[in-house]
């Protein structure tokens, strides 16, 4: 349990710095354009979830549903991961904007530091219907995405989702990949 409350700890504090960094940098009327990105939500929630964890780890007992939100959020974060190494990064062919500065902490440092306390420190036993939860994140992110780039074009397509016109297939691909990650994790 100390583990798992030092892991948390760093957790929230690397959320925290990160997100006061990202909201810095952001010309004034505009922080709102943060909470756009998927990383920046995936990396709050993850926050949330390892604060209440850490809480809970005081109090002395971990209630399974705040382990529940714990492998959510760890799921979600691992995504955002996979999909800067697997995707935005080969795809840009430029590391920047990818792994410096606060995001650095958001696609690689937050996502390992869940994955380890989540795989190594944190003890229950899920059922294997929360692999369909573990995919909730990206979905309802997914139709928002849509709706957002596609639909309404408020929102430009700064993944490359909907590149040559082929959502139908990034958005089948991100829905898999959290799928088959949050089986993954479950399985771990």
């Amino acid at each position: 349990m100390v583990a798992s409350a030092v892991f948390n700890e760093a957790i929230v504090f690397a959320t925290v710095l990160s997100l006061i960094r990202v909201v810095k940098r952001m010309e004034k009327g505009t922080v709102h354009k943060a909470f756009r990105f998927f990383t920046t939500l995936s990396n709050v929630f993850c926050g949330l979830a390892a604060l209440l964890m850490l809480l809970c780890e005081l109090g002395g007992s971990v209630p399974m549903g705040v382990l529940l939100l714990k492998y959510i959020a760890t799921c979600a974060v691992t995504v955002t991961f996979f999909t800067v190494l697997l995707f935005l990064w080969p795809s840009t062919r430029s590391s920047k904007g990818l792994w410096d500065g606060p995001e650095l902490v958001m696609h690689l440092i937050t996502p390992l530091l869940a994955l380890v306390s989540f795989l190594c420190f944190e003890k229950g036993e899920l059922p294997f219907g929360v692999v369909f939860l573990g995919a909730l994140p990206v979905i309802l992110y997914g139709v928002v995405y849509l709706n957002r780039v596609v639909f309404t074009t408020a929102w430009e397509d700064f993944y490359g989702f909907n590149k040559n016109g082929k959502w139908h297939i990034s958005m089948a691909a991100m829905f898999v990949a959290a799928f088959l990650i949050s089986v993954l994790l479950w399985w771990m």
